[in-house]
């Protein structure tokens, strides 16, 4: 099939030369006022297939020829431009603005088109080389230009630029929206090159599933148009996407088909772009390539590495050095990375990997500690202004190797303490900065509204729910590419320091509680007990063995939920539940010697989905689970406003559930009899969910749920007009507990820094205190039983980790259920205890 492509491909740019060499021959048949101007338009012409079929070296010996020809000064000029394309398609950015220079005067002699593609080209050389004020510069000029002359095509191009430039100036949300909205412009243009760029935004931004699938469908256009350059192009950033996957084998495969591309069409300059990268690959596996001093050869001259290249060829050349044990040489190295240099947040953060590693490597242990915690704050500073959660989270992606190095330097010092800040240095970044607080644009609540009709109509049979399946699917992309464009309008301050280390015992003795942190690193598992007397280090294990216990535990919970109609299969899966129970408390907890009291569970990348409550050695105790102690800790050390007036208490009932109406009845009942302003809605609506989430009150919701691991920003609520997805939750919400009766929406999915995906993350990252939710399907009987013990617990005046853990006692298939967050308990103000409930022993 490849050879096929490649033949059709050549074919074409044959076809192309062919027919340009018989316009050339019939051109000498002209007289001499006609062939000169004849020739020279062909010779610029036929530039561009002899670039694809015979090299550069020939592409510009014909635009030199055509200049030969004592051309006018605008043909000579449109050769300086072709030149200039020439010098772009092989990214030799330098080459290309010395050929526009070129032009001169003879920008006066261009058609508003003709210009517009000069400028477009300059601006693109001018980003290419992070010299962001001439580029734009050039691509203003341009879009004032397609404006004023009505060329559609042209102002397609300029603002998909203008957003690249946003891209570089690292503001990712305008980029987003720049080309969002170029992209939305009804004008027939090829779409490969600003989906090649929007993808390098989505890696810039962390978003590695969604930039690998838009440079998979942008790669087979291209390979279905022939267009073997521009494939070699996305396959150097569908390597880098799997290098940031950790999957090697698919780097190398992209890697080695581009570099052969690249040298097949004489592509130089991208040809050692492709070496440099597979160059890094080979050291990311511990390992100096052959021929890597001639491999950097060309950019170790470069006093100042500015361009992408030069500095990813510097990044290279100190990791050799390092893997090569020539530590001082690498410490000279590493002095070139030195000083601020436009480039991506990527780029960045490896710098000072780089210089961390370094550091460390000559003992420098201060200096070493002083860079990580500055990436830290990169890192927050970065994540601030985002009004996308998703992306909040994704940018954690990018301190992945620093928070490695980080915790493995902790680790190999023995010292509970430091392992204790260096992980909580890393973990939940996001949820560490203030909450959301942009509303929702009308477009959006319209995309949403469609997205509602689309799922419902997805269930139907055959063409009409395939078609609404993909209606759907790309509902969601747009929804996702407007959150992503959100940015924070005004002063934004950064996260909150990590809590250190003295600051969490003391906390924890204040109140009697302890808290368990787990650390899955460099394959092993770890767990941290921190009590108000001390902390303690434990290694666990295998991290692998750990994860498929916790995995058996969820596959069983789930089979279990669904074998209720069937007796003996019941009780046979409820056997391999409590099996599943017993081994994975045997692995984590039998030998902490945990003491009395609360506990405050921070599970780590791994643990997630565990369903901390069953665990036999955590069975009655009151459990908070949370993303970290920082973030546990938060709301117990702000000092709010006491809530005045009775406590607001909405139910919200879902379809389709036969005993919803009565859970939510039961509850609010539950809340009237201590005097709680209750209000409930029994065919509850999205609009509902978002109205609660904003009362300043305890939401309880009895509906079906969806968790979406792939794209947990979808996870949902089955409500009266369809789902409510976390994507639209209010920003932000003010309900202080919320209560999920509903399957699965308890799931957590890790992204990289160990940051929390899915519809109970969001709640807590837009502001709710708490939410208790399940981690695996629960029957619906059990369900209903439960959260109404859960509420009448609640309301007698316990805390919500006290009540959920005298509901699970009494309750026990109902283990799925977790308490998320920070703990919560009503306002004594607020409600009547004293002799209102009678509460079941």
């Amino acid at each position: 099939m490849a050879r096929a492509r490649n033949l059709n491909e050549i074919g074409r740019f044959r076809d192309a030369e062919r027919s340009l060499r018989r316009a050339l021959a019939l051109a000498d048949e002209l007289n001499e006022h006609d062939r000169v101007p004849t020739r020279a338009r062909l010779l610029i012409t036929l530039a561009w297939p002899t670039l694809a079929l015979h090299g550069l070296d020939q592409a510009l010996a014909m635009l030199r020829e055509s200049r030969a020809q004592n051309a006018s000064p605008r043909l000579r000029a449109l050769s300086w431009i072709q030149e200039a394309v020439v010098h772009v398609s092989c990214q030799d950015w330098r080459a290309a603005l010395t050929a526009l220079d070129k032009v001169g005067d003879g920008h006066a002699l261009l058609t508003p088109g003709e210009e517009v593609a000069a400028r477009i080209n300059g601006g693109l050389a001018h980003l290419s080389l992070l010299e962001l004020g001439p580029a734009r510069a050039d691509l203003m000029a341009a879009l004032e230009l397609s404006v004023a002359h009505g060329l559609a095509e042209k102002e397609f191009k300029v603002r998909h630029n203008l957003g690249c430039l946003e891209y570089y100036a690292g503001r990712l949300p305008q980029a987003i929206e720049l080309m969002r909205e170029a992209d939305e412009m009804s004008v027939s243009v090829g779409r490969v090159r600003a989906q090649h760029d929007l993808a390098l935004v989505l890696l810039e931004a962390g978003l590695l599933d969604q930039a690998r699938e838009t440079l998979s469908r942008a790669l087979d256009e291209t390979r279905r148009d022939g267009h073997r350059l521009e494939e070699a192009d996305l396959r150097l950033d569908l390597a880098t996407t799997a290098m940031l996957r950790d999957d090697l084998a698919t780097a190398r495969a992209h890697l080695d088909a581009a570099v052969a591309a690249f040298r097949a069409r004489g592509a130089t300059e991208r040809q050692r772009s492709a070496a440099l990268l597979r160059a890094s690959l080979s050291l990311s596996e511990g390992a100096v390539p052959r021929g890597l001093d001639r491999t950097l050869a060309p950019w170790l001259d470069v006093d100042r590495p500015v361009t992408p290249d030069e500095r990813l060829a510097a990044r290279v050349h100190v990791e050799a050095l390092l893997v090569r044990g020539q530590v001082d040489e690498a410490g000279y190295a590493v002095q070139r990375l030195s000083g601020r240099v436009r480039q991506g947040f990527a780029a960045d953060m490896h710098d000072r990997l780089l210089v961390a590693r370094v550091a460390a490597a000559q003992g420098n242990t201060v200096r070493s500690r002083r860079a990580v915690r500055a990436a830290m704050h990169r890192l927050t500073q970065r994540q601030a202004p985002i009004q996308s959660v998703e992306i909040r989270a994704a940018l954690a992606l990018h301190g992945r190797r620093l928070a490695d190095f980080d915790v493995n330097d902790a680790l190999a010092s023995g010292s509970a303490p430091r392992v204790f800040d260096a992980v909580e240095r890393w973990r939940a970044v996001s949820h560490r900065l203030p909450p959301l607080s942009s509303p929702q644009d009308q477009r959006s609540v319209e995309l949403l509204a469609e997205l509602r009709q689309a799922r419902r109509e997805a269930v139907s049979p055959g063409d009409e729910g395939t078609r609404q399946r993909a209606r759907a699917a790309r509902l969601e992309w747009e929804v996702s590419r407007l959150d992503w464009a959100r940015a924070e309008q005004g002063d934004v301050s950064a996260a909150g320091a990590p809590l250190a280390h003295g600051t969490a015992r003391e906390l924890l003795r204040a109140r009697g509680e302890q808290a368990l942190v787990w650390v899955a690193q460099e394959g092993e598992e770890y767990v941290l007990v921190v009590t108000g007397q001390g902390t303690r280090l434990h290694h666990v294990g295998p991290a692998a063995e750990v994860s498929a216990l916790a995995d058996r535990l969820t596959r069983d919970l789930r089979a279990h939920a669904f074998a209720g109609t069937n007796p003996a299969m019941e009780a046979a899966v409820g056997r391999a539940v409590a099996e599943s129970v017993t081994g994975l408390d045997q692995r984590l907890l039998a030998e902490l010697r945990l003491g009395d009291g609360p506990v405050v569970v921070v599970p780590g990348r791994t643990l997630m989905a565990v369903p901390w409550g069953m665990l036999p050695s955590l069975a009655g105790r009151a459990v908070t689970v949370s993303p970290s102690v920082t973030r546990w800790a938060t709301p117990l050390l702000s000092a709010g406003s006491r809530p005045a007036g009775p406590l607001a208490v909405t139910t919200l009932t879902g379809p389709r559930l036969v005993r919803a109406g009565a859970e939510c009845a039961a509850v609010a009942e539950t809340w009237r009899s201590v005097g709680a302003d209750t209000a409930g809605h029994t065919a509850a609506t999205a609009q509902s969910v978002r109205d609660a989430l904003v009362s300043g009150g305890v939401v309880h919701v009895a509906a079906h749920g969806t968790h979406e691991p792939q794209s947990p920003w979808f996870s949902s609520l089955q409500m009266a007009d369809g789902p409510v997805f976390a994507h639209e939750l209010p920003r932000p919400a003010t309900a202080p507990h919320v209560v999920l009766s509903a399957c699965d929406v308890g799931r957590l999915d890790p992204r990289p820094g160990d940051e929390p995906l899915g519809l109970t993350a969001a709640l807590l990252a837009l502001g709710v205190r708490s939410v208790v939710a399940p981690v695996a399907p629960v029957a619906d009987v059990v369900a209903e039983q439960a959260m109404v013990a859960y509420h009448q617990q609640l309301a007698s005046g316990r805390t919500a980790s006290e009540a959920l853990a005298a509901t699970l006692g009494e309750h026990p298939s109902a283990g799925a259920f977790c308490l998320f967050g920070t703990d919560w308990r009503p306002d004594p103000a607020q409600i009547q205890r004293a002799g209102s409930l009678n509460i079941a022993s």
